[in-house]
């Protein structure tokens, strides 16, 4: 047990010195048997951590926004990023966000996450030589511009399309403007190091180097800063041999683990499965997850009612695929679409003679033109209006246009038209037909029938 104790208090000193904040081993050991007091430091450390693996360092704007966070929002925030990085479990998207309780899930939590993303070896990639060279930056970027776009860019959603292409191109103009003075800054370290490096000839502090660097020129001109370089080498020596003992006693911690997961194993088996109910956090509001779930078992129901329909259309089409040829079928989708033509046109003609019943049957009527008397002329006229009427005509109702008659008659005339052509290509079907059954015959339909 006190190796394990050893294990674990050199892992929260690998934790600390990479930036963590303070936690002690035995906050590992309470939240084994799930002890509420390791709540409140496993959500601190998985929050950390997690802001290490997305921005690759722990600052002090880590311990700020734990400070500006509530409760909730720090628990909410690492349900998500958890759950985004693949950690589905139920009973940690399930744990209360006021952090009262569940920091043996927390344990959990943690060792998953060390595992999965490799934490430890991202630890190692952070350790790097302060003298090297490439790990000084010579570009510097004004931090108040940057400030001053993003909070411009924060605000642009209350701008019109016009007012953003503007700002757009503005942004275009210092990118290519920053990147003219980077190149024209990289030409000038380039000729400055060729210029240190020809002054320096001849005297050297690497093995197979014939002259001085840049940085080491800089060390020698301000001898102040070696203190830093020290405190820096130290700082890093401190923790590559902190990381060569945790690689050689880092699998006794995971067998601790496998202890840890055994007991609430055991918890669970004592207090009975979970609810079938509960379920995972989602990233959603939780009146949708509600109406997605009765949503899901409408389509289930809709599935089970329809199913057995569509087994018994499968199998009739199963059995008519093979008895049917592909000649059959042609002619059967012709006739469909025929069908469907002469349907649309009976329709169309349907609406057309219905606008055409508010006229009355037309009359022919015969009138005695009575205005010469030198010669009677008899007249054959046809009124479209009763007003139109002269004299005492004979016929039984009021004369009418007899435009409209033509019109029905026409109407009459595309229906048989229409009918004719429907007969005829079922006509030529048969005929096709009845020739196929004769052996060693040939249908030669008349040119106009096809």
């Amino acid at each position: 047990m006190s190796q394990v104790r050893e294990t674990i208090e050199l892992l929260t000193k690998l934790l600390r010195r990479n930036g963590t904040s303070k936690i002690k081993a035995e906050v590992f050991r309470l939240a084994k048997f799930n002890n509420d007091e390791a709540t409140v430091p496993f959500w601190k450390l998985l929050f950390e951590l997690l802001y290490f693996l997305k921005y690759g360092v722990i600052d002090d704007v880590t311990v700020k926004a734990y400070a500006e966070l509530t409760q909730e929002e720090l628990a909410v925030y690492v349900k998500k990023s958890m759950q985004s990085r693949g950690f589905y479990s139920k009973e940690f998207s399930l744990l209360p966000n006021d952090m009262s309780s569940g920091s043996r899930e927390l344990l959990l939590a943690f060792a998953w996450l060390m595992c999965k993303e490799n934490v430890i070896v991202k630890f190692m990639e952070q350790c790097s030589s302060p003298v090297d060279e490439n790990t000084l930056s010579v570009y510097e970027f004004d931090l108040e511009e940057n400030i001053h776009s993003s909070n411009y860019l924060a605000s642009s959603k209350f701008l019109n399309p016009v007012q953003r292409v503007q700002y757009l191109q503005l942004l275009n103009g210092k990118m290519r403007s920053s990147l003219k003075r980077l190149y024209s800054l990289q030409r000038e370290k380039v000729k400055l190091d060729h210029k240190v490096h020809e002054c320096t000839q001849g005297v050297s502090l690497s093995p197979g180097v014939s002259h001085l660097t840049a940085l080491e020129v800089h060390m020698l001109k301000h001898p102040e800063l070696l203190k830093k370089v020290f405190h820096l080498l130290e700082k890093d020596n401190e923790r590559l041999q902190i990381l060569l003992v945790w690689t050689e006693q880092e699998e006794r911690f995971w067998k601790w683990m496998e202890s840890v997961l055994d007991l609430k194993m055991q918890d669970m088996s004592v207090s009975g499965s979970q609810s079938a109910s509960k379920m995972m956090y989602y990233n959603i509001p939780p009146d949708c997850v509600g109406s997605m779930e009765s949503a899901r078992i409408q389509l289930e129901e809709a599935i089970v009612k329809y199913e057995s329909i569509i087994e018994q259309l499968e199998d009739v089409w199963e059995s008519k695929r093979n008895t049917v040829t592909e000649q059959e079928l042609d002619h059967l989708l012709t006739s469909i679409n025929m069908e469907i033509s002469l349907q649309r046109a009976n329709l169309a003609l349907d609406n057309t003679e219905q606008m055409l019943r508010t006229y009355k049957d037309p009359g022919l009527f015969y009138l005695r033109n009575t205005t010469s008397s030198s010669k009677k002329v008899s007249n054959l006229q046809v009124s479209g209006h009763p007003n139109d009427r002269s004299g005492h005509g004979d016929g039984p109702d009021s004369p009418t246009d007899i435009r409209s008659e033509i019109a029905v008659l026409e109407v009459q005339l595309k229906r048989l038209e229409l009918e004719t052509k429907r007969k005829q290509s079922h006509y030529c079907c048969d005929l096709d037909a009845i020739a196929n059954s004769i052996p060693d015959s040939v249908c030669i339909q008349p040119k106009g029938y096809r």
